[in-house]
This record gives structure tokens, sequence and C-alpha cells, in this order.
């Protein structure tokens, strides 16, 4: 369990105690003092929530746990039950669903060796083109926040600040990372804007192939046995995406391993 990342752990706590919190102020609230009509209509809402909507959110609970441990036993169908899971409960939810993507990509890449920040010893840097399109959307999620906010829609600006807060915390976590670095003894790249920066020596680098869809794939031996690794080009900047294959083509060349 130690491979779930502190943030999933913090989403689950938070949406178990605010939905006890909530609960148990519905089922303890005096309708007494409300007028006869608003005590039917009041005592109805609340046998609704707590009948039949505190079941489905005690299940959701037990479906965000599951999909954590499932997580770490690399079930393919984990993380889209974590989605499930972590959207349903939007807003509180948004930090559950953030540590389950890091999880994901913590146990994912597990094997490899995570890089060091800093581009000392890069030769050529490719930053991250990821960063700019997380920076409109997380722009536009505030501009859509506040709108909604001033027109008192307050379920749908509080979904849009969640999903603000989660494009604020990548663009800021990507910040310090870029999508390709080259060095004399190998090569760093990051796989997508939440996943870690992972070093690559020349030497560990079995097979790396070009496929049409853009993106290529490296087969790797790491201390856990032969891995797989796909990184896509799509980090790159469009006007850098050629020199980006034609320099990492050369320097897996120049070590015969040619880019197929």
């Amino acid at each position: 369990m130690r491979m779930i990342h502190p943030a999933a752990w913090v989403g689950l706590l938070l949406n178990a105690v605010l939905a006890f919190i909530f609960f148990h102020a519905l089922e303890v609230m005096d309708l007494a003092t409300l007028e006869a009509a608003q005590r039917e209509a009041w005592g109805e809402l609340k046998t609704f929530i707590l009948d039949t909507v505190r079941p489905l959110y005690l299940m959701l609970l037990l479906m965000q746990t599951v999909a954590l441990v499932l997580m770490v036993y690399r079930a393919p169908f984990a993380l889209p039950l974590a989605f499930i899971g972590g959207l349903l409960t939007i807003p509180v939810g948004f930090v559950y669903l953030l540590g389950s993507l890091l999880t994901h990509y913590q146990i994912r890449y597990a094997d490899f060796v995570v890089a060091p920040e800093g581009h000392a010893g890069a030769y050529h840097i490719f930053p991250a083109f990821a960063v700019k399109r997380m920076r409109i959307l997380t722009s536009a999620s505030f501009i859509a926040f506040g709108m909604l906010f001033i027109m008192q829609n307050l379920q749908m600006a509080a979904s849009f600040l969640a999903l603000a807060l989660v494009g604020l915390y990548s663009v800021l976590r990507a910040g310090k990372n870029h999508a390709l670095a080259l060095y004399n003894e190998g090569l760093t790249l990051t796989p997508g804007v939440l996943a870690p920066t992972l070093m690559l020596p020349y030497s560990n680098i079995t097979l790396a192939t070009l496929h049409e869809n853009d993106v290529i794939q490296f087969e790797v031996s790491t201390p856990g046995g032969s891995r797989s690794l796909v990184w896509p080009l799509h980090t790159v900047a469009p006007g850098q995406r050629r020199e980006a294959i034609e320099e990492l083509g050369a320097a897996l060349d120049a070590r015969g391993v040619p880019l197929q």
C-alpha cells in the first residue's frame, strides 16, 4: 500500500469525513419547528437522502477504496473504477481523483528510475508542450467558475473550481518537467502531464520504434526485467517534433540502437 499516493488517501478520508458530517447533521435535524407543508416536504427529502443516497454514497466510498487496492495489483479496470468514484463525488472528490491519477503513474513507472530535477549536462532539451494546453484549460475553468458563481449556480461552479484546481496542480507539477532531454549517457523523458520524468540510460534501451500514431515505444531493461515504455510525441511542440525525432534517432543510432 506504500505505492498509493498520499493524496489518494487524503481524498478518500476527506470524502468519508464530509459525508459523515452531512448525513449525521441531516439525521439529527429537527423538523418540528417547520410549518406543516415544509415539514412534510423536508421529511420526504430527508428520508430519501438517508434511505437511498446514503447507502449509494457508502458504496462509492467502498468502490474508491477497492479501486486503490486494485491499482497496487495493476488491475486494468482499477483506474476507470477510480475515475467513476471520483467524478461522482465531485467537487469534494477532486482530491481523490488527483491522488488516483498520481497513484496510477507512480505504480505504472515503478520499475523505472525517476530523473532528478534540473537539466545539468543535457545538450538538447525539448520543453513540455502539454503545459501550454493545461494552462489554457485551467484559465478557462477559473473563468467558468467565476461566471457560474456570479450566476449562483453553485453546484456547477464547484465542479469547475475542482477542475481548475486539478489543472493548476498539473501545471505547477509539469512546469518543473520537460518532454525530452538528451545527455551523453542517456535521456530523460516525461510520458504525460502528471507522470514523473524518467531517466533511460542508453545502455538499458534495447529497442526503439516510431509508430504511425506518433508515439515512440522503448523496450528497456530494468531491475524487474524488460519493460515497455510508450512516449507520445505530442508532449513536444508541433514545430519541434521532427527535430526531436532526428536528435533522438541520432543519439540512439550512435549507441547501436537505431530508431525504427
